[in-house]
């Protein structure tokens, strides 16, 4: 009996020609998703492109291993969450540079006669330092939460904790954000 020819886009999934071509796929794809996902992390700018190389070495080792049993973006973003504490924690070790201290100083406050476009850059740069303001597992779930729109069964997958404990810590996170925006509006208020 002769064995039916297979289709092209019935290759086996663990062949190498496949994992590289769905590496090339994948990086295509995401790149900037994960980008996106490490500086809302809290990784420097100064060391995103380091941060983002390190996630798809890791994707292309561990590709073969992805069965689908979450979305792609929820292991991505699994993926990122981990290089990023990684480089979290290393710049803590580390002295701070000028080049980081600069990236940590708020802006000055634009006139209030400027564009809606400054406007929206102000809030940005204002969440983003409140972002930077929040401990590591209240900016974590934040950011999953809000700004990747995760659902809380989601997030439970990607840290790995209890539905309840997403819901309560979510809670606090909320809180904390709110928090530290406000304190951030005070002290640039009183900034002559």
């Amino acid at each position: 009996m002769i064995a039916p020819a297979m289709e092209p886009s019935a290759k086996p999934r663990d062949t190498p020609a496949a994992v590289a071509l769905d590496l090339a796929e994948v990086y295509a794809a995401h790149f900037r998703y994960v980008w996106r996902c490490l500086r809302s992390l809290g990784v420097r700018d100064a060391l995103l492109d380091d941060a983002l190389q390190d996630v798809f070495i890791v994707v292309q080792r561990r590709l073969p291993e992805f069965d689908g049993g979450a979305e792609l973006r929820t292991w991505l973003y699994a993926i990122a969450l981990n290089i990023a504490r990684k480089y979290r924690d290393r710049a803590r070790r580390e002295p701070t540079s000028l080049e980081a201290a600069r990236e940590l100083t708020p802006e000055l406050p634009a006139a209030p006669d400027e564009s809606a476009g400054t406007n929206q850059r102000e809030r940005l740069a204002l969440a983003r330092r409140a972002l930077a303001g929040l401990d590591d597992d209240k900016r974590e779930l934040f950011v999953l939460a809000r700004v990747e729109q995760m659902s809380a069964p989601e997030i439970a997958q990607v840290l790995e904790i209890p539905l309840n404990t997403v819901y309560s810590r979510l809670r606090a996170a909320r809180l904390a954000f709110e928090t530290e925006v406000k304190r951030l509006r005070e002290s640039s208020r009183n900034t002559p």
